[in-house]
């Protein structure tokens, strides 16, 4: 009994011995650990609030791009699908129209046969009438040019026609006499010597009307016109006479220039003249006869898919 008393005694201080080691173990755990943290902040960095906010906005900056690619694929994906679906749905369609023209054919009768062969007569009817068409439409654009260049020359030929003398014109196409007021004026010198000379061109007007009094009665009014308008001529160069020899050689030419003008005849309006010409006369072509087939049955006869799709 002793023994186990002293064994229990001994296990006893063992015990209290074993549990303030281990509260000392703790302890010496506790502070180390507590070192190891002290020196981990301290090996730490300083991080400031600049870049705090540079890291932040490369972070928004990142999940925005990823949102844009995300949108960008979604809207491809979206386009390829509605391409995808339209291919697919036309596709079914002209598959639909191609079996409901293929149970057509199956079901028709003698009378449509006729129809869609006139159908296509009809047809290279039309394209041959476009192609006439087309050509005469051509033709006239020609003649339209042509027409377009002959009255470019009229109105050059009356351009040129605007250059004769407003006198002659008044005088010799519309029988009118010139106005005192037009006249030119006249120096006193000159008055002078047209009043000494106009005695002298009164017996040469005489006698030249008494010579040729027997022949005046055939004259018409165009030839008197004529003649007076060479009077007028004459006195009006009798009248511009300066007294210097070139000048008076010059205006002698001018006025033998004007002569050309008188010995014209009668300035008319020249109107525009139709002219006929003998053409062909084209024969209209016969008509191509309709071919029915009233035998339906015969190979040649049968309606394909393709000429039914070519009148849809």
């Amino acid at each position: 009994m002793a023994q186990i008393k002293k064994i229990r005694e001994k296990n006893q201080k063992y015990h209290e011995r074993n549990k303030r080691l281990k509260d000392e173990q703790i302890w010496h755990v506790r502070n180390l650990l507590k070192e190891l943290s002290e020196e981990k902040s301290e090996r730490l960095a300083v991080v400031t609030r600049e870049e705090v906010e540079k890291a932040m906005k490369e972070k928004w900056k990142f999940v925005r791009d990823q949102e844009q690619n995300l949108k960008e694929q979604y809207k491809i994906t979206l386009e390829d699908d509605r391409k995808r679906i339209i291919r697919e749905t036309l596709l079914q369609l002209n598959q639909k129209k191609e079996w409901a023209t293929e149970n057509a054919i199956r079901f028709i009768d003698k009378g449509s046969y006729r129809e869609i062969w006139e159908n296509d007569w009809l047809k290279k009817e039309i394209a041959n009438h476009r192609k006439e068409v087309e050509e005469l439409e051509h033709a006239i654009h020609e003649l339209e040019g042509e027409n377009l260049v002959l009255i470019d020359q009229l109105f050059n030929c009356r351009l040129v026609d605007l250059k004769i003398p407003r006198r002659l014109y008044l005088a010799q196409a519309v029988g009118q006499e010139v106005p005192h007021e037009e006249m030119p004026l006249e120096l006193p010198e000159t008055y002078i010597e047209k009043s000494q000379l106009q005695p002298a061109e009164v017996k040469s007007r005489d006698l030249l009307s008494l010579s040729l009094g027997s022949g005046a009665l055939h004259l018409s009014h165009e030839d008197s016109s004529r003649y007076g308008q060479h009077l007028k001529i004459d006195e009006e160069s009798s009248s511009i006479e300066f007294g210097a020899s070139d000048m008076k050689y010059l205006l002698y030419e001018d006025e033998w220039d004007f002569t050309d003008y008188v010995n014209l005849g009668p300035l008319e309006m020249k109107l525009m003249t139709v002219e006929s010409k003998k053409m062909p006369v084209h024969v209209q072509e016969e008509e191509t006869p309709v071919k029915f087939y009233d035998d339906a049955r015969g190979p040649e006869s049968h309606i394909t898919y393709k000429m039914m799709k070519s009148l849809l």
